[in-house]
């Protein structure tokens, strides 16, 4: 087995400080206290915290001063982990809540569902989307995020695949949703005038369509087909290439109607 430097480094160091504390933690969390005394500029009280919370804080002083052990590197990891992740939240979660904003102003009030928002399904659909918002790096994935959470203000529906909608949501590329939405048109057409399925030249089933090359729209409907949102209605029959006669799952159908309940974007996006 490779032996790693670092982890040996924060196995040392973590073990001599249990070494000069005798492997007490009582005294072990003295030394913390005393830590956070010595630099109480750079940290939060705990003294008014619940429990729970000050174990945290006092977690967080412990892996800290591991990290900070590390010769080199030990600073700039505990800005990293500690100072720039939470500063990269905080930003994702502020334009994402303009983004929000300039949608929510240009929705009727009377369409807000104020009592579904105030409700524990909203509630836990909001935590969902701010935590998917504080990890994405793309503005356009978070101006999706908003225009969903916008729509869900709209209306008290609540799907079993919420998690998975907002995981394809981030993603499927727009050119994807775009396929996915063509085989969803041409099916409702079929569907009215009772025509079979069979015909894999159909235009929304060629690259062309798309402005793709063979290749390219090849590797998108797999990754549809692998997400359960298209599969291969041609897999059984004879002389049918594979990925020729693609069709819409139910489950894609439920994907496109979840997109399709939030309002339009704010024009213009707000940065």
């Amino acid at each position: 087995m490779n032996r790693d430097p670092i982890v040996e480094e924060i196995h040392r160091t973590r073990q001599k400080i249990l070494d000069e504390c005798n492997g007490d933690l009582d005294r072990l969390l003295d030394r913390l206290k005393a830590a956070e005394v010595q630099n109480r500029g750079l940290v939060v009280t705990t003294t008014s915290l619940p429990a729970k919370t000050y174990i945290m804080q006092s977690t967080e002083s412990l892996i800290r001063g591991l990290v900070g052990g590390i010769p080199g590197v030990g600073t700039v990891l505990n800005e990293v982990i500690f100072d720039l992740r939470a500063r990269l939240k905080q930003e994702r979660l502020k334009k994402f809540v303009q983004e929000l904003a300039g949608i929510l102003r240009t929705l009727e009030a009377d369409k807000v569902d104020t009592a579904y928002i105030r409700s524990e399904d909203f509630v836990d659909f909001l935590e969902d989307v701010l935590i998917r918002a504080s990890r994405t790096r793309a503005d356009e994935k978070r101006k999706k995020l908003a225009a969903v959470l916008a729509g869900r203000c709209q209306r008290a529906e609540r799907t079993p695949f919420d998690d998975r909608f907002l995981d394809l949501l981030l993603s499927l590329s727009d050119l994807q949703v775009r396929i996915l939405s063509e085989h969803l048109r041409a099916a409702q057409e079929r569907e009215k005038s009772k025509k079979d399925a069979s015909d894999g030249n159909s235009k929304h089933r060629q690259p062309g369509c798309y402005d793709l090359s063979d290749s390219e729209y090849r590797f998108l409907v797999q990754d549809l087909i692998s997400k359960a949102l298209l599969y291969d209605e041609g897999m059984n029959r004879l002389d049918v290439r594979p990925f020729q006669i693609l069709e819409i799952t139910e489950f894609g159908r439920a994907f496109l109607r979840f997109l399709e309940a939030s309002p339009p974007r704010s024009v213009p996006s707000v940065h």
